[in-house]
């Protein structure tokens, strides 16, 4: 039964472990981190991947004012061509993130990009200290990490 258990618990602590790689940080004062999301986008025809972070300080929906887009690209991210998927190489690793679809036809076509759980975003608020010559002050920040996780 003992050696059950620490069985068990190896393999809870191996499938729980995963890599965090930054993507970026925005200067940009959000209210609350529901507004900010992640999504992965790509190029195709260079064989890219990046990650696209939406932050949303509208006043309301009917408003464009106030949401702002980031391309970020992050280390190890890319897109494979011959699998139409997007990979991220972690520590000797090939992860995949996300399969790419190219769906619809003529005008309406586009890419399908269908995440695979292997990979998470994760958002985070941050202050830091500005030092200037004439004075100093606070900036509120959101870092942007790639969780991958490790098999």
């Amino acid at each position: 039964m003992k050696a059950f258990m620490a069985t068990f618990s190896l393999m809870f602590s191996l499938s729980s472990f995963g890599a965090i790689v930054p993507v970026t940080t925005v200067d940009n004062k959000v209210h609350n981190l529901l507004d900010v999301r992640s999504e992965f986008r790509v190029n195709k025809e260079k064989g890219e991947a990046f990650v696209l972070t939406i932050i949303d300080n509208r006043i309301s929906d009917d408003y464009e004012w106030g949401l702002d887009t980031y391309r970020s690209p992050a280390e190890g991210l890319s897109f494979d061509k011959n699998t139409s998927e997007i990979v991220i190489d972690v520590e000797g690793q090939r992860i995949v993130c996300a399969n790419v679809k190219t769906v619809g036809t003529s005008i309406f076509r586009h890419d399908r990009i269908s995440l695979t759980g292997n990979c998470s975003f994760i958002h985070k608020k941050q202050k830091i200290r500005v030092e200037t010559e004439r004075r100093s002050f606070w900036k509120k920040q959101i870092v942007v990490s790639l969780k991958a996780e490790l098999l």
